[in-house]
């Protein structure tokens, strides 16, 4: 098993470095050139989801990178904890003149809008037990029955969710999924916030 780990932040910080790191692991463990090119794109934009995601672009939010390589199945994780306040979910809003969020466009947008919503304080009113929606997707409890201090997503289980339903939103979603390089590469992209702490992963067997 090979692997990159370091610290990134949302300001750039060992960002490019990361890219790097993961695309020559995956040369490296032999891949062909366009292989390592997608895992490249992959970690680029798994690292692209921490830019602004506390909603404060003068802070520069730090994470932990990890890619790991076993065989020709590769992870690449993005851990971070983070402080969301209802006053920075109010500057968000606020970009638009609509009051919706701009930045929540787009499959890897919307995950982000996700995972910020799911911080905003519970006296606000979006977050509690039956979990949190942005368009189609749901983050919720793992078990079903309601925890939001242990919360999942998984994009296999919302494909599957799109297929089974009808209508222009499902439409529009899938229409993002196409467009987006990350779920046209990735095998799996999975989110889970336990308390403060968000993961996010990235699989893709070549």
């Amino acid at each position: 098993m090979n692997y990159v780990e370091m610290q990134v932040g949302s300001h750039g910080t060992g960002m490019s470095e990361a890219v790097a790191a993961t695309e020559k692991m995956g040369l490296d463990a032999g891949l062909s050139k366009k292989e390592a090119l997608r895992l490249r794109l992959l970690a680029e934009e798994l690292l692209g989801m921490i830019r602004g995601i506390t909603g404060d672009e003068d802070e520069d939010f730090k994470a932990d990178y990890r890619a790991q390589q076993e065989g020709k199945s590769y992870s690449l994780i993005l851990e971070g904890e983070i402080v969301y306040t209802k006053e920075i979910r109010k500057a968000l809003l606020a970009v638009s003149s609509t009051g919706e969020n701009a930045a929540a466009k787009g499959f890897m947008g919307k995950i982000k809008d996700m995972i910020a919503t799911s911080f905003l304080p519970k006296e606000d009113g979006t977050n509690g037990l039956a979990g949190i929606s942005v368009g189609l997707m749901s983050l919720g409890s793992p078990t079903g029955y309601g925890s939001d201090d242990n919360m999942t997503w998984s994009m296999r289980q919302y494909v599957d969710g799109i297929r089974n339903t009808a209508g222009e939103e499902a439409k529009e979603a899938w229409d993002e999924l196409e467009k987006s390089i990350t779920a046209s590469i990735a095998d799996d992209v999975s989110v889970s916030i336990k308390g403060t702490k968000v993961t996010i992963s990235v699989s893709k067997t070549f």
